[in-house]
């Protein structure tokens, strides 16, 4: 879609009247007009219609300390803070001397400051664009010659920001200098207008910061994928190795063999950051296996959690692998070199993405990149166990096939509970789970980090979260709970379970252990109201057993049995 397209489907859509599910205020330094059509567009694409508004001209911390402010006033969901350090620091020149970093970085500081507070007031998502670095010195070409240049001193207060604002829950961080370096610097800065309406960047410019500033929003408010399916030949390999043999395919140090060993490699980080990598392809077995035997192979056999090998269609196949990991097919993205096997599974399964592996190999980052389909936040523990985590399954399946009944099976994982308050390392994993959890959750009601943390530390909520493990390895954080004390009552207001610790009565031990916990005065009285969601019937299912059996009405919750094949001794808080 060209930028003229993107300006007038804009304008359509707000005179539209859609409805706006966020509410964004942007605060900047400069003139940032120029951003609403771009950002406004791609937040729509994403299914985040949001109405956007902009601040006062360079008011950034003024509109943020003032409580009656216009953008207190307009009470965003998304606080997008756009800064840049020529605005910042143009009131004096800048000193060579090592101090200069300490000096300059105050401003940029106190902003983030200002902004951080402001939103955790506000109960808004802040998103920090880090400035990109100032094109002018007076030292030209030399500015890289000292450590107290524009460019060095730029860099510090960057990375001094970037890091008092990385992991802050509901702090997001996008950064600018990724624009420049993206389209070049000639394309980035418009000079003309910077002179005459204080707009310092191009269209081209704008439009990207757009898209990349939506990514990141939602990507705060959808789950990653956490699936990738791989294709074999001419994706992970080049040629067809049934044709060609496992010795002819081309993995080679030089040329296309090299590029495909490059994508192979940064399959190995994603699987490192939590996602599981699977293999679907039209092949005879043996061959692919054969393949996989090559010494030239970065991916191996037993970094792949699932696979099917064999000659029907991938959309089946892709069944079967979402139905093997127990996940959704809005969690799977394919990488295949034919748009026609792309097509068969999207028109089959719309839920599932896919990226085009580029005839030139060579192209694969690019391709990745630019989709956006990749996209996550900094993994939690619980993202960095996962592919550890499907092997253990493995094992438990195979005791679960050996198993004389479903009891003997349990009580021979010998499962164990720990429910506790969540600590503020937690803090991320909770985040995740009350925004990605569907299957098992008594309503999907979503909040983000900054009011998860505001319950944690209300003493009129009760927030715990649940630790499971086995004789195979620990599930890690697969659970939580948040309880409104109401005087002679408690009112449940989250229960979910993530679908990887479903059927093994980690549910029933949650619901013990919240009894367990409510204060003398509530008398053990619990209500709740179990809501219709879409996915959510397995916990629908399990509280019409303990005594909510009508969706939408607030009723009594049931005392449940501890399972006698969890270990009770081990839940207690770390408190």
């Amino acid at each position: 879609m060209s930028l003229l397209q993107t300006r007038l489907r804009w304008h359509a859509t707000v005179r539209s009247g859609r409805p706006a599910q966020l509410r964004v205020a942007i605060l900047s330094t400069f003139t940032v007009d120029p951003i609403i059509p771009y950002l406004g567009t791609a937040l729509e694409d994403a299914g985040l219609p949001s109405d956007v508004w902009i601040g006062p001209y360079n008011q950034v911390v003024q509109q943020c300390v003032l409580d009656e402010s216009e953008t207190a006033r307009y009470n965003p969901d998304v606080l997008l803070i756009l800064p840049r350090l020529e605005e910042l620091w143009s009131r004096r020149p800048m000193p060579l001397a090592d101090t200069a970093p300490l000096t300059y970085g105050h401003e940029l500081s106190a902003m983030a400051d200002a902004c951080v507070a402001a939103a955790e007031r506000w109960s808004a998502s802040l998103v920090f664009a880090l400035p990109p670095v100032p094109e002018a010195s007076s030292l030209g070409v030399g500015d890289a010659c000292t450590s107290s240049g524009v460019h060095a001193t730029a860099s510090a207060v960057r990375e001094e920001v970037r890091r008092s604002l990385a992991g802050r829950p509901g702090v997001l961080i996008a950064d600018l200098e990724d624009v420049v370096r993206h389209i070049g610097s000639g394309r980035v800065y418009n000079w003309s207008m910077l002179a005459v309406g204080r707009i310092p960047f191009s269209e081209d410019a704008f439009a990207l910061m757009g898209e990349r500033i939506a990514r990141l929003v939602t990507l705060s408010r959808r789950s990653a994928r956490k699936v990738v399916v791989i294709d074999a030949d001419n994706t992970l390999w080049g040629g067809v190795v049934g044709e060609e043999g496992p010795d002819g395919i081309d993995l080679g140090d030089n040329g296309p063999g090299e590029a495909y060993r490059g994508f192979q490699s940064y399959l190995l980080e994603l699987r490192r950051v939590g996602v599981l990598l699977t293999l679907s392809s039209k092949n005879n077995e043996a061959d692919v296996w054969d393949a996989f035997g090559r010494r030239e192979m970065v991916l191996k056999r037993e970094h792949l959690s699932a696979w099917r090998i064999n000659w029907r269609p991938k959309s089946e196949n892709l069944q079967e692998l979402a139905a093997e990991l127990n996940l959704g097919l809005d969690s799977f993205v394919l990488i295949d070199d034919s748009p026609v096997e792309i097509a068969e599974v999207q028109s089959m399964l719309p839920q599932v993405e896919g990226i085009l592996m580029p005839a030139d190999p060579a192209g694969w980052l690019p391709a990745i990149q630019n989709s956006g389909l990749l996209d996550r936040l900094p993994p939690t523990v619980d993202d960095l166990q996962r592919a550890e985590r499907y092997q253990q399954e493995r094992a438990r399946q195979d005791v679960a096939q050996s198993a004389a009944s479903r009891g003997d099976y349990l009580a021979r994982l010998e499962v164990r509970v720990d429910i506790y308050p969540p600590e503020q390392s937690d803090l991320s994993r909770l985040t995740q789970m009350v925004n990605k959890t569907n299957q098992f959750n008594l309503n999907c009601r979503r909040r983000d980090s900054s009011q998860l943390s505001t319950l944690v530390t209300d003493p009129t909520y009760l927030v715990r979260v649940v630790q499971a493990e086995d004789r195979f390895g620990e599930y890690g954080i697969v659970g939580a709970y948040i309880v409104k004390v109401c005087g002679d009552h408690a009112l449940l207001d989250t229960f979910l379970l993530s679908c990887r610790a479903m059927g093994r009565g980690v549910e029933q031990a949650m619901l013990a252990g919240l009894f367990d916990s409510l204060p003398a005065d509530c008398d053990s009285r619990l209500l709740a109201v179990v809501e219709e969601q879409p996915r959510n019937h397995p916990a629908r299912d399990f509280f019409a057993k303990m005594g909510c059996p009508i969706v939408g009405e607030e009723r009594a919750v049931l005392r449940p049995e501890w399972p006698q094949h969890i270990h009770r001794h081990a839940v207690m808080s770390k408190a």
